[in-house]
């Protein structure tokens, strides 16, 4: 792969990084066309994966810092025979992070972190037919990845207090991710005919307290 990086410095505590990258891939495995191919596995898939990403940081100052990341991405691949290129599986299109902390008196430090991502692609079901030996409706895929989970955003915050002692650190945390409880979306659930569709939830609010010594 190939990448381009570029830095520049905006004010005395800020700093910008911009890079954008490509890299190509030969012989990926894929699966032959065919009921029973021999082999059934052949090395003619390729991928390519391309993109840029802006990096913007303050450095420590007024007891904070942060940094805010935003990605632009493109993750393909193109099976043996494939007229284009596809979506690959963990294609994510978009993707931003910011990160804050600031040292509050008394040895206490507050942090946030905050992501949006773009949803993972996912093959479409667009219609069914019955299937009398299996005794079940068999799902007609639509376009391979041509669909999209919904976007995921999550805001996890935590509070640290440190206890300095002579010869030792002790501190102590509150940690609590996915504060407004947001039920991102992992996957799809179909219903027994695949008329209705059921997003599948992710992790909800979990906090979580914690202790750590460093001697």
């Amino acid at each position: 792969g190939n990448a381009l990086l570029s830095k520049y410095q905006i004010i005395r505590h800020d700093n910008l990084d911009v890079q954008f990258f490509y890299k190509k891939q030969w012989n990926i495995v894929v699966q032959a066309p065919g009921l029973f191919p021999s082999p059934p596995y052949l090395n003619d898939g390729e991928g390519r994966v391309y993109g840029m990403e802006l990096l913007a940081r303050h450095r420590m100052s007024d007891n904070w810092f942060g940094w805010i990341a935003y990605t632009l991405l493109w993750a393909e691949r193109k099976d043996q025979a494939a007229p284009a290129w596809r979506p690959f599986d963990w294609d994510q299109r978009h993707i931003l992070t910011a990160v804050a902390s600031y040292k509050l008196p008394w040895h206490f430090e507050a942090g946030a972190r905050f992501r949006v991502v773009t949803g993972n692609p996912t093959t479409p079901v667009v219609g069914a037919t019955w299937d009398e030996k299996s005794d079940s409706y068999q799902p007609l895929d639509g376009a391979y990845n041509s669909g999209r989970l919904p976007t995921f955003h999550q805001l996890d915050v935590r509070v640290d207090r440190r206890f300095v002692f002579n010869r030792w650190l002790f501190s102590a945390y509150l940690d609590v991710q996915n504060v407004y409880n947001r039920s991102n979306a992992e996957g799809v659930i179909w219903n027994h005919d695949y008329t209705k569709q059921t997003l599948q939830g992710g992790l909800p609010i979990i906090p979580s307290l914690g202790v750590r010594a460093e001697f």
